[in-house]
């Protein structure tokens, strides 16, 4: 998993980490609602977002016949847009369905990969910077 992510540009790990964080985000909200009564938990999921933005980060070229001309452009996607409903099943009486147990092992697991995202932005920096010096 490591050599794909040290294959990506700054650009793509900006937004992986961008979007790491807003889950982390939806997570604490998740946590802090934990005894609202009648609170929805929702969740980001990183893989869908990620999916999403590579199959549209790379649009087919459109035809010129002049150097002039524009190519489209696609607003980067905005991960809140994929946040949704979790519907958990063990509702509670209240009408609240957030489950601690599973929101901390989420935040566990969003933190080592958010961990892992900044030490390969933090690589590929030193190796861009190794090739300017050069």
């Amino acid at each position: 998993m490591i050599g794909y992510f040290d294959r990506l540009r700054v650009n793509d790990l900006n937004y992986a980490l961008n979007t790491l964080s807003e889950k982390t985000n939806q997570i604490a909200r998740n946590i802090a609602n934990a005894n609202t009564p009648k609170y929805r938990s929702k969740k980001l999921e990183f893989d869908t977002v990620m999916r999403k933005y590579f199959s549209s980060a790379n649009p087919v070229k459109l035809y010129t016949t002049d150097e002039k001309h524009l190519q489209p452009y696609s607003a980067p996607l905005n991960p809140i847009d994929f946040l949704k409903l979790q519907n958990n099943p063990s509702t509670r009486t209240d009408g609240n369905d957030v489950n601690i147990e599973y929101e901390t092992s989420e935040l566990a697991a969003s933190s080592v990969m958010y961990d892992m995202l900044t030490t390969i932005t933090g690589n590929k920096f030193a190796a861009l910077k190794e090739i300017i010096q050069r």
